[in-house]
């Protein structure tokens, strides 16, 4: 039975081959640049998630009149681990650094979903942050640098807090989408 008007064609071996490979090779060229994306996302998450601790805390520190501490803590109840598991922001009446039975928990932060270092640097290298009722801090500067494991340069990110108790954010200064540290020069991981 012949099939008149409705011819049939099919793609040969080769065709298809070629245009998996086409495609192949369009796909890898667009994945670094979703690997860049997804890790810049990651970062930019990660430190809104610190940078919002941070805030509640100097606000905690002005409403209730205490001394209020920001701490790495790997468990989310007491002060140790690394900056990378998360924070816990907390009253400490005493300026001991622990939660005692005067001290209350305010908050607790993980930034496990970040994959990656986060280091503070501070003046004194204290691994703790504190919050006066003035707002400013307990005598530190310094600031938290989010370094991603993807080594995507324009990822890193970068809070920076000043003895006053002003909390940023490192910015792109000058448009080269690396962000600069308070020097100037481009945040390095």
């Amino acid at each position: 039975m012949s099939y008149r008007g409705y011819g049939q064609r099919a793609f040969t071996l080769s065709e298809v081959l070629i245009t998996l490979a086409i495609t192949g090779i369009l796909i890898g060229m667009t994945f670094p640049g979703m690997e860049s994306l997804h890790s810049r996302q990651q970062s930019k998450v990660s430190s809104q998630l610190l940078f919002s601790a941070l805030v509640l805390a100097r606000n905690t520190a002005i409403s209730h009149g205490h001394l209020v501490t920001v701490c790495r803590s790997g468990d989310g109840l007491v002060c140790g681990g690394n900056w990378s598991q998360g924070v816990i922001v907390f009253t400490d009446t005493n300026g001991n650094r622990k939660i005692d039975n005067s001290d209350s928990l305010v908050s607790s932060v993980s930034t496990s979903g970040f994959r990656g270092r986060i280091y503070w640097r501070s003046f004194g290298n204290r691994q703790y942050v504190q919050f006066l009722p003035t707002g400013a801090t307990r005598g530190q500067n310094g600031n938290f640098t989010l370094c991603p494991d993807s080594g995507f340069g324009e990822a890193a990110q970068q809070i920076v807090i000043s003895r006053t108790g002003r909390i940023r954010y490192a910015v792109d200064s000058d448009g080269d989408g690396l962000v600069e540290d308070s020097r100037g020069k481009p945040v390095r991981c």
